[in-house]
């Protein structure tokens, strides 16, 4: 039996579209394109008429590609004003021995939280349960207690975005399965289970906002969005270099480097100084000194770590690493900088760390053919439309074999509050 699976990423300046199949217990990602895309600015919606004919026009390709129509996928975007927050419950185990009742009740009382209605839920995580006292438990069915409580962690994001969102894609032709929050889409591609751990900072720097989430000891602890991204560097570029958009994007991609001639401690990047050759708006060629180019990239880079340095210190659990996705992670000298800046180890995400759990935890195998050529393309401007897909085929799967665990409980009330 084969099931097909489609994760779409919709970001400020492209659409990603990712199919995955399963057949005979092989997990296979048969495609997998972006597109431009507008309607958007920072990641909300502001023309929606731009943003539905942006996806027609890729969803069309997408299906003279594969030779099937799409109706329906998950849908990955950034959070528009997204918060995250905790939430506690207890009840009086009845039997002396924790049973799935039990557990639904209390997760239901943690949950039970009025939200306001201009806000919508868009994930509800499990963070720990506690029996008589005792801490850390990840799942307390058949144990012995007099008490059970339940702290979960409770993500919302602006009602009127997400239901545009939704509607955009609707008269588009695509039905929306479910909504994932850019950054936890992210997460699902990039981190191990390790990772997930020791604690851990996934960051998103798509072209119009940045994206955080951090996950410690298994679960989700944190998440915000900062309205900054690769966007506003080639926008910097294109004011201090008086230069068309276009041209200023062409010069951040083949000469930016995000670390100028400063030092972090022993941290230096160093770099033959030379002239590059730029086209004014007056389409006349000049010539500007690379370091010109290095102050102007590292000002808005420095903005960007300085929002992390904010977040990881009001986060309540500690960042060991800092895993990065979007184009910007790209760019020579932003790894060595964020380290560097945040004394903190970082690196790049690569998305078949996500495949490769993905697989191991649902019991599936790889199709070992395509992971030598496909896997190299997924880079981690991808991250997060990959990890629609694997959130997607994870809800398929644990909805289905595990729906009496903590896992599917946590799924069906989602649906609950989520009213696609």
């Amino acid at each position: 039996m084969e099931e097909i699976f489609t994760g779409i990423d919709i970001g400020t300046t492209k659409i990603s579209f990712v199919r995955g199949e399963i057949k005979n217990g092989k997990f296979d990602i048969s495609f997998l394109r972006s597109y431009p895309c507008s309607g958007l600015k920072k990641g909300k919606i502001v023309d929606m008429e731009s943003l539905i004919s942006s996806i027609k026009k890729s969803l069309k390709d997408v299906e003279d590609n594969l030779k099937v129509k799409v109706k329906k996928a998950f849908v990955c975007s950034s959070g528009s004003e997204v918060q995250g927050f905790y939430s506690t419950a207890a009840v009086k185990i009845r039997k002396k021995e924790i049973r799935d009742s039990d557990v639904d009740l209390v997760i239901e009382s943690a949950t039970a939280v009025e939200i306001p209605p201009d806000r919508q839920v868009v994930h509800i995580l499990p963070v720990e349960f506690i029996v008589d006292g005792v801490d850390g438990i990840k799942d307390p069915i058949g144990m012995k207690g007099l008490r059970l409580e339940a702290k979960v962690y409770i993500v919302t994001a602006s009602a009127n975005h997400i239901q545009n969102l939704i509607s955009c894609c609707s008269k588009a032709g695509i039905e929306v399965e479910n909504f994932v929050l850019q950054s936890i889409a992210s997460a699902e591609a990039t981190l191990t289970e390790y990772d997930k751990e020791i604690g851990t900072m996934v960051v998103d720097i798509g072209s119009g906002s940045t994206d955080i989430a951090v996950f410690y000891d298994g679960y989700l602890r944190h998440v915000a969005v900062f309205g900054i991204g690769g966007n506003h560097i080639t926008s910097d570029l294109a004011i201090g270099l008086k230069i068309p958009f276009h041209e200023a994007e062409r010069i951040k991609i083949q000469f930016g480097v995000a670390l100028p001639d400063i030092n972090f401690g022993s941290l230096k990047f160093q770099e033959n100084e030379k002239d590059i050759e730029i086209i004014g708006v007056d389409k006349k060629p000049a010539k500007v000194s690379l370091s010109v180019l290095k102050e102007i990239i590292y000002a808005r880079c420095e903005e960007i770590l300085e929002f992390l340095k904010k977040e990881i210190s009001v986060v309540d659990v500690s960042v060991s690493s800092i895993v990065f996705t979007g184009g910007t992670s790209l760019m020579r000298g932003f790894i060595p900088l964020a380290e560097g800046f945040l004394s903190i180890p970082a690196r790049i995400g690569n998305s078949d760390s996500g495949i490769i759990t993905a697989c191991s935890e649902l019991g599936l195998n790889e199709n070992s053919e395509q992971a030598e050529t496909l896997y190299e393309s997924f880079g981690p401007e991808l991250a997060s439309a990959i990890g629609a897909l694997i959130y997607a085929v994870k809800s398929k799967y644990f909805q289905a074999d595990l729906s009496s665990g903590i896992f599917g409980k946590i799924k069906s009330l989602i649906k609950n509050f989520i009213k696609i």
